[in-house]
C-alpha cells in the first residue's frame, strides 16, 4: 500500500507557495472542495519530466480537513511528494470498504517521494492546515 522511493528531493526554489498554486487552474472534477489538483508551472514540470519521463500527469495537489474515504478514479497508484503535511499528526489510512475497517495507517514524512495504492479505499486523517504535495501518474 505504501513504498518509499529513492528519488532526489524537489529543489525548494522551484516549488510555488500555496497562494500561487491556488491561482493555477484546478482541474479536479470530483464532488468535494476539500481537494484541488493543478498542473505545475513549467520549471517544476520540466524537472519532474526529467525524473519521471514515463508519466504525463505532473501536478500539485492540496487537501483540507475531512477528506472522505475514497478510491481515486483513473489510476491505481500515485507517486507523491509531500511539501507540507497539513498538521502535526497527519496519517494516510486504507480501509476494506467505504465504511469499513481500517486495514493500514502510516504517517508520511514531507520531502520524500513515495508510492501509494489509490485503487483501495483510503483517506488522510488529522489535517489541521492545508496539505500540499506533488503527485505524479
Amino acid at each position: 500500500m505504501f513504498k518509499r522511493l529513492d528519488i532526489p528531493a524537489v529543489p525548494e526554489e522551484i516549488i510555488l507557495p500555496l497562494d500561487e498554486i491556488l491561482k493555477l487552474k484546478n482541474f479536479f472534477g470530483g464532488y468535494t472542495d476539500k481537494y484541488t489538483i493543478h498542473d505545475c508551472q513549467d520549471e517544476l514540470y520540466f524537472w519532474l519530466k526529467d525524473v519521471f519521463p514515463e508519466y504525463n500527469k505532473l501536478c500539485y495537489q492540496t487537501l483540507q480537513d475531512d477528506v472522505p474515504i475514497h478510491i481515486d478514479g483513473g489510476r491505481t497508484t500515485a507517486i507523491n511528494y509531500i511539501i507540507k503535511s497539513g498538521g502535526d499528526s497527519v496519517s494516510t489510512a486504507w480501509y476494506d470498504s467505504e465504511f469499513g475497517e481500517k486495514i493500514n495507517e502510516i504517517s508520511i514524512e514531507p520531502n520524500q517521494w513515495h508510492e501509494i495504492e489509490v485503487d483501495k479505499w483510503h483517506t488522510v486523517h488529522g489535517i489541521t492546515d492545508r496539505r500540499i504535495s506533488i503527485t505524479v501518474y
